[in-house]
């Protein structure tokens, strides 16, 4: 009769990873369809998501205006002589 002690322990240890591992199956299966046509969906339809480039058109220019600055910087450095 001392085995079923450990009949507790033995089913939390089996019952335990089932339940995370179906935990984790209901999340992706109910989260996709939450999310409407799934994977990024939100995203894809927020304006500011990947799919939009009018939030990338500032980012870019601003990019591109720091790189010129940084430049002009870099060959004042260079004129002026000091080291990198």
């Amino acid at each position: 009769m001392e085995w079923l002690i450990g009949v507790p322990v033995v089913a939390l240890l089996l019952l335990c990873p089932l339940m995370m591992v179906g935990m984790i199956v209901g999340g992706w299966i109910f989260g996709r369809k939450a999310m409407g046509h799934g994977g990024h969906g939100m995203m894809m339809c927020h304006p500011t998501g990947h799919g939009s480039d009018e939030s990338a058109a500032p980012t870019i220019a601003e990019l591109r205006a720091e790189r010129e600055r940084l430049d002009e910087i870099i060959a004042r450095a260079d004129r002026d002589g000091v080291a990198r």
